[in-house]
Parts: structure tokens; sequence; C-alpha cells
């Protein structure tokens, strides 16, 4: 299974905090665990569990950032669940993504994509949790070789953009890990145990 730990970087990229994951095929198809600890905006500890199917769609999210809870399936044409134990259910479709703020979501969404494409996202707001529909653009660029704290791998560069806002960051996938993100995760350190995927010499 494997398990790393990311270094969260703030706005003026210095470290807030650390995101501890695992992750590996399951009975659904893939799934991602981590434990966050960061101090924005304010010192708090975070659970995310995302598991997808084989088409790598979402097939349920959780997320715990102390002061709200978050449970979300697809069904009907729609992502429904529980937030602090209230319902909720927002319009959702076999082509939608998404997205919280961990590398785990944009990597699945990498895996559902062929190249460039825009795309409808239910974005999970860092921390209320609250969704809301908004308009993403993934860019796949070349493969190359990147230098991490843990290793260096042969990977692929992503841009990713949030239509709405304007904000927009690089990222690298190798395998099922996301092993670099530009000003918003540092990969310090990963063990690839059976299945995931290996450094370079």
């Amino acid at each position: 299974m494997p398990q790393g730990r990311y270094t969260v970087l703030g706005d003026d990229g210095a470290p807030v905090g650390t995101e501890s994951f695992r992750c590996a095929p399951g009975p659904m198809g893939w799934r991602y665990f981590s434990d966050v600890d960061t101090t924005v905006p304010s010192p708090h500890h975070e659970i995310v569990d995302v598991a997808v199917d084989n088409d790598w769609r979402v097939a349920r999210i959780r997320i715990d950032t102390g002061d709200h809870q978050l449970l979300l399936e697809p069904r009907d044409e729609a992502l429904s669940g529980f937030r602090d134990g209230a319902p909720v259910e927002i319009e959702y479709g076999t082509e939608t993504h998404v997205n919280y703020y961990t590398p785990a979501t944009s990597l699945i969404t990498t895996k559902r994509l062929a190249g460039t494409s825009e795309i409808d996202v239910v974005r999970l707001a860092p921390l209320t949790l609250e969704p809301r529909r908004v308009r993403h653009r993934f860019e796949m660029h070349e493969t190359a070789v990147v230098t991490t704290p843990s290793g260096r791998f042969a990977a692929t560069r992503w841009t990713f953009t949030a239509l709405d806002d304007g904000r927009s960051a690089d990222f690298w996938v190798c395998g099922d890990i996301v092993v670099a993100y530009d000003r918003l995760f540092e990969l310090a350190w990963y063990e690839a145990g059976a299945s995931g995927v290996r450094t370079l010499p």
C-alpha cells in the first residue's frame, strides 16, 4: 500500500501543515485516506476519505474538519448525503468531478481525462465543506523527471485552473500519486509498498 506525507504550503510558500496519506486499490476501485494537520485558517485536524469506482468516478467522499463533517455519494444525477447532519443534494452527472484542498481529487480528475479539458466540478470549500458547482480547466503537458524531497519520479505535468477566479497551479502525477504540486503541496516522504510507483535511481 503506497503511503507518504505531504507538506502543506501557505500562500507565501512556507509550511503550514502536513497531510499523511495511504492509498490502494479497494473493493470499489481505489481509495485514498489522509490525516491533515494545518494551522490555516486556524489550527485544526482533518480526515479525508475518498473512494472511486473502476472508472475513477467518485463513489463516496467523507471529510471531517472538526467543526464540519461531510459525507456524499452519487445518486440519481445528484451528489447526495449530509453536511453537519443536514441533508445535502447538488446536481451531479457522470461527467462531473469533485474538488477539495487535497492532492487526491486532482489526481482522480486526471485519471478520467484523456488530455486537456474543461470540466464541471463540485468544489467543496476548505474547512466549511460547502459544495458549489464551478468550471475548471485541466491541461496535460509533457512527462519529465521531477525531483522531490522523497526521490525522483518520471511524472506528467498538469496545469489546474479555476475558471471562476483564475487560480492556477502546476502539478505532477506519477502512477497513483501526485508527486509535486506547485505552491500548494510538497511530497516530503513516500513509501511505495507492494503496489506503488517506484522512485528513479
